[in-house]
């Protein structure tokens, strides 16, 4: 049944995912010239940065009917890079605190009666610190086995199909340690996919659309990848927040990225979205294993399964979900105002939601 439903349709699909292996195979020789400096650069950057924000979310076409609604929303938390204080909700109303399960994402819940203008504002602000990762300087960490099986398991929209782990095998044919066969994925996702938000279909991380129009954003990336990266038995997983600007200013929506485990040596994270918007190839490069302190990190994971429970796993978790008896309501925005702290220091992990 698996060789029916993966017919001449489904190879023809393979044939498009395929296009451009020929210029990914001039970048690699490239770009594999240059890792070693662009890392070293990035390594060279060991200024953490400090600053002050606040997470807005807008909710509209809540219909005046709707009663009391169940809002979740998603809360920064400290991580290997990052640290988060004076986490605040401004809102009159009650919020209890929550950690998930499979990833530790944090996370806050009320019920909060539907306004009758059909329109609801929840702001988050907190302090962070950001720190630049380099590859080489990456601290040694030893996943627990279900913190591996979760990353080798496929998501709703981050499929295993047979057309992606035959593409994979194509992509990393003749390599093999873990890095060299994710560096060849993460240079052929770079160099195929285009960054691309007028399409429809867009932004939700699909592996399947990503391979039949070779276009997306940062999710429709970063989803390719981890699923090229699973079908070679590589642990592999989605991480979403925010880019942070030059300086003081306002983001408009999320950045999502990824990590890929190596054994003795830990979570190496990749940004193939970002590296595809450079014609740099020192930058293109670099964001294999490095990233600049320019981003802030929210939640992590896909088909999230939260306490109190959601009517469905949550597809990624950036945007509040705003549910009535059980059904989601309402159309969510984002942005994200950045100040930066002059003078910053190290932030410890911890902090209260109020």
């Amino acid at each position: 049944m698996v060789a029916d439903r993966f017919s001449d349709v489904n190879r023809d699909r393979v044939t498009l995912c395929r296009s451009r292996r020929t210029h990914m195979r001039r970048f690699f020789i490239l770009a594999s010239a240059v890792t070693l400096i662009a890392s070293s650069a990035v390594a060279a950057d060991t200024t953490n940065r400090t600053f002050d924000a606040t997470y807005t979310a807008t909710i509209t076409n809540i219909p005046a009917d709707a009663g009391v609604l169940d809002i979740w929303i998603p809360l920064p938390r400290a991580r290997s890079a990052q640290g988060i204080t004076d986490v605040k909700i401004d809102s009159p109303y009650q919020w209890q605190r929550f950690t998930e399960k499979e990833f530790g994402n944090e996370y806050a819940v009320a019920k909060i009666p539907a306004p009758q203008a059909g329109e609801l504002v929840v702001k988050v602000s907190f302090r962070g610190t950001r720190s630049a990762i380099a590859m080489e300087k990456i601290a040694g960490v030893t996943p627990s086995k279900s913190e591996i099986a979760r990353a080798l398991r496929a998501d709703r929209m981050v499929t295993l199909s047979p057309r992606v782990k035959k593409l994979s095998d194509e992509i990393v044919a003749g390599k093999t340690t873990t890095v060299d066969k994710a560096l060849a994925i993460y240079e052929y996702v770079m160099t195929t996919m285009k960054y691309d938000k007028t399409t429809p279909g867009w932004g939700n991380g699909d592996t399947e659309r990503a391979c039949d129009i070779k276009a997306g954003n940062c999710s429709d990336f970063h989803s390719l990848f981890i699923s090229l990266a699973r079908s070679q038995k590589i642990p592999a997983r989605f991480v979403i927040g925010f880019p942070l600007p030059q300086g003081d200013g306002r983001i408009p929506s999320y950045h999502c990225w990824a990590e890929f485990y190596v054994e003795g040596k830990g979570w190496i994270p990749v940004d193939a979205s970002d590296a595809s918007k450079s014609s740099d190839p020192a930058v293109r490069a670099m964001l294999f294993g490095n990233l600049p302190p320019n981003r802030v990190e929210f939640t992590m994971g896909r088909d999230l399964v939260l306490t109190p429970a959601t009517s469905e796993p949550l597809n990624f978790f950036i945007y509040p979900r705003v549910e009535t008896k059980g059904k989601p309501v309402g159309t969510a925005s984002l942005s994200l105002e950045v100040r930066d702290v002059k003078g910053g220091t190290n932030i410890a992990a911890g902090g209260d939601v109020h």
